[in-house]
Parts: structure tokens; sequence; C-alpha cells
């Protein structure tokens, strides 16, 4: 047993750079790609309006759903396989094809469901213009999930240079061609034909980054397509239910509601996905190669370290966002959208405090696949979309498009509670729940405060004070020394290799 743990402490040491510039590179990415996708959401809105804007994140939404059941688990899979067969060519060669030739057999499947099928779904929203713009995603479905599946080589190697180009090109490509169809009078099927487009380049791309990494290969196809499909499908259970979890507000406003609901919860949510899962996103595309690799070869300490330290500095930051979003909130819809959108402002306040907990915690959330437990995910993804289901049918007919940023917050944040528990229970990772209720109650009290003096005290002062003073408190209460090193090191490269080299030389 020695040896496993001067092996892990050895492996955690040597990593430790590694970690925080692959986490550098694919954060760069997170940000250029939030960061357009968030520009592109203010463009549109601003050009299309709440109707018009709502048909595009409703047919966005559909298409997003029929890629993920098409890929039935094929692109997370390549990235696992890949990452524990990392040595061998030759079978992670049969992987990457088996995963290509199936990912892009079911997306054209589905596709073709899709288009033929655009007429029927527009009805069951009410909402005939909706037909058209489906049929036009559905040509994207199986070059969006070849895309993915290629691109899983990348992330299972942990080329994150590659991976992370990868993101940044096609985030560009999608805001250029949207504009330029938009200004040209497409309206809403511009911004859909741009997505299609975007998926055609940044394919064309990822296959010629890929060249030298990749060579087809049919050596035992069929066992290798029956062991991926296996794990590929508990993978899918749980990411489909996932997904589900994350879509079921939007789709249910645009049933219970319209689409200017839609298109107002559309702003609500881009900004809280933009602040809360950009550094979790960046994580764990990082985390979850590692995890596997680390669990395959027993190295449990490693394994705990990249999770504890994961949540710890993402719970950190995320809150300070948190509080600062939460004290802008009117004044960040207004500017950047327009009045038209500021019926969201109370939606977006308590997504934005819902998701804080869940932000951190899902910077670990695939590590229970990564860890061989996919079936684990599903579970807990089941019973939280049966309670979003729920709540948003509950609420939703009684407070708007409030009521489904209540129904999302509380799912969330049963997630993350769960996964935590089932980490400490299952796997005998350490969790500090002590740390996380601790910042969750600061970041309360705070709130409290603001909404207490800002009658008294100017908003903007307010919230600068506060969010410092509460930042300063997370900082030190929070994190240790070597947290504090990573995060740095993660915004600033230079930093980080400055910090890191500072560090190893005491």
């Amino acid at each position: 047993m020695r040896h496993i743990a001067i092996a892990s402490g050895l492996i955690g040491m040597k990593e430790s750079t590694k970690f925080a510039f692959d986490i550098s590179w694919v954060f760069v990415s997170q940000i250029v790609t939030l960061g357009s996708g968030f520009l592109l959401n203010i463009l549109l809105s601003r050009w299309l309006g709440p109707g018009d804007f709502g048909l595009y994140t409703l047919t966005l939404t559909i298409f997003t759903i029929s890629t993920l059941v098409a890929g039935l688990g094929i692109p997370e899979t390549v990235v696992k396989f890949v990452a524990d067969y990392k040595t061998d060519r030759e079978r992670r060669d049969a992987v990457v094809t088996a995963g290509a030739v199936n990912g892009l057999l079911l997306g054209t499947s589905a596709g073709l469901v899709l288009f033929l099928f655009a007429g029927e779904i527009a009805a069951l929203f009410s909402i005939p213009e909706l037909s058209g713009l489906v049929r036009l995603a559905a040509l994207a479905v199986p070059i969006s999930i070849l895309n993915t599946t290629l691109l899983g080589l990348l992330n299972g190697l942990r080329e994150m240079r590659s991976y992370s180009f990868r993101f940044i090109i096609r985030s560009l490509l999608l805001v250029v061609l949207a504009a330029a169809l938009i200004f040209a009078g497409f309206g809403p099927a511009g911004a859909v034909a741009a997505l299609l487009f975007t998926e055609i380049g940044t394919l064309a791309f990822v296959a010629a980054v890929v060249r030298p990494h990749f060579r087809l290969s049919a050596l035992n196809h069929r066992e290798t397509t029956k062991k991926m499909l296996a794990f590929g499908s508990r993978v899918f259970i749980a990411s489909a239910v996932y997904l589900v979890n994350t879509y079921t507000d939007t789709l249910l406003i645009g049933y219970l509601l319209t689409e200017t609901d839609v298109g107002r919860y559309a702003v609500a949510i881009a900004i809280a996905r933009v602040a809360f899962l950009s550094l979790p996103g960046s994580i764990s595309t990082v985390n979850y190669p590692a995890i596997s690799e680390y669990y395959s070869k027993g190295l449990a300490d490693a394994v705990e370290a990249v999770i504890s330290r994961s949540i710890r500095y993402c719970l950190v930051l995320l809150s300070i966002a948190g509080l600062l979003l939460i004290c802008l909130a009117e004044t960040i819809i207004e500017v950047l959208f327009g009045p038209a959108y500021l019926p969201a402002v109370p939606a977006f306040i308590v997504l934005v405090y819902g998701m804080i907990v869940f932000g951190a915690v899902s910077s670990v959330g695939p590590s229970l696949s990564a860890m061989n437990r996919p079936g684990l995910s599903s579970k807990v993804n089941v019973l939280v979309a049966g309670a979003n289901v729920c709540l948003d049918l509950a609420l939703i007919p009684l407070f708007g498009i409030t009521g489904a940023a209540a129904g999302t917050a509380v799912s969330c944040t049963l997630l993350a509670v769960l996964i935590l528990y089932i980490l400490h229970r299952v796997f005998a990772v350490r969790v500090e729940s002590a740390k996380i209720v601790k910042v969750f109650g600061a970041v309360t009290v705070f709130l409290l405060a603001f909404f207490l003096l800002r009658d008294t005290v100017h908003p903007y002062v307010l919230a600068a004070a506060l969010t410092g003073l509460y930042g300063a408190y997370a900082y030190r209460a929070v994190l240790t020394p070597s947290d504090k090193i990573e995060i740095f090191g993660a915004i600033t490269p230079l930093f980080g290799r400055f910090a890191l080299r500072r560090l190893n030389g005491r």
C-alpha cells in the first residue's frame, strides 16, 4: 500500500502543473464559447425581439436534445476508452472508428426522424412557425454527433490545446454567420442556418486536427461496438435525463405559456449559464479523463485530491460571481437586453441563487462515470428530473417564468446534494460539506444585507462593498494555499508557472 501512496503523491505533484495549464486552455475556450454565445444572445434578443428569439431558443433546445439522444453516449464513451487505452494505439483506433461510424449512423437516423415529424412538434407547442426551423436544425444533427465523437479523441488524450481551439473557432464562426444572415433579413431561420454551417466548418477543422492521432481501423469492430454501446447506454441514460432536467423549464414554458415568455426566460438562463457553467465546464472537461486514468490505476488519493480541490475553488469563485450578479440584476438585464426583458429579473435572481452550489459540484459531476459507475448518475438524474418536472408543472401556471426558475433552482440543488452523497458513501471521497454549507449561508446573509440596505446606500456602492467583503472572507476561510496557487494559475498561466516553481522550490 505504501508504494501506491507514494506513486499517488508523485503523480499529484507532476500533474499539478499540467492540470493548471489544461484548465487554463479549456477555461479560455469556455470563456470565448460562452462569451460569444452570450453576445449572440444579446444580438438576437435585440434584433429579433422576445417572440422570434423564443422561436430560436425552442429550436436550439430541440436540436440539443436530439443530438444527445441520437449520440447514445458515444462521444462520452470515446473519451473514457481513449483515456483507458491511451498507450495502446491499436485499440484506441478501433474505439474511435467504431464511435465515428455508429455515431454517424445514429445521427442520420435521428435527423431524418426530426425532419419528418417537424410539423407534429410545432403543433405540440401550438407554434406553426417552428416546423421550418426544426427541419433546418435536423440537417445539423448527424454532423454535430460526428463532431463531438472525434472531439472525444482529443479530450481522452488530454490534448486540451487543440480541443480548446475547436470551441473557439466554432464560437466565433457561429457569431459571424448568425450576424451576417440576420442582417441579410433571414430572421430566426438565419440563426438556425448559421448553426448548420458552423457544424460543417468545425467538422473540417476537427478532422484535420485528429488526423495525426487516429487512423481508421475495423479491428474487432463488432466487439468494440458492443462494448461501447453497453457503457454508452448507461452514460446516455444519465446524460439524457440530465439534459431533460436542464431543458424542462424551457420546453414547459413553450408549452404552457408563449414564445415571448420563452425569449425572456432564455435571457435569464443564458446569463446564469455563462456565469456558472464556464469554469465548472472547463474543470470537468479536464477532470473526466484524469479521474478515469487515476481510478483505473487504483490511485484513490489522486482522485480525491482532484475532486476536493475542484469543488473548493469553484465554490468560492461562483459564490462571489453570484452575489455580484444578484445585486446588479436589473442593471445587467436592462443594459444588455433592453427594457422588454425586465420581467425576467425575478427569474434571473432565483436561478443564480439556486445554481451556486450546483455550479461547484457540476465540476466533478462526470466523475461517477469516470469511475465506472454511470448507472448511479442515471438513477440520480431520473429522480431529479422527476422532481423538476413536478415542480415546473406546479409552479409555472402560478408564477410564470419565475416558477420555472424556482423549479430549476431546487432541482439543481438537489442534484448537487445527491452527487456529494454518492461520492462520500460509495467512493469514500471526503467531501467538505461543512464548507459548502458555510459558503451558502454566508452568501445568504450578504444578500439579505443588500436588500435591506439598498434603499439607503447607492446599489452600485453597496454591491461593490459587500462583494469585496465576502470575497475576502471566502478567500481566507475556504481556500488552502495550494488552492490559491491553482486558481491564479488557471486564470493567468504565467503567474501559475511562477507560483508553482516557487512552491516546488520551497
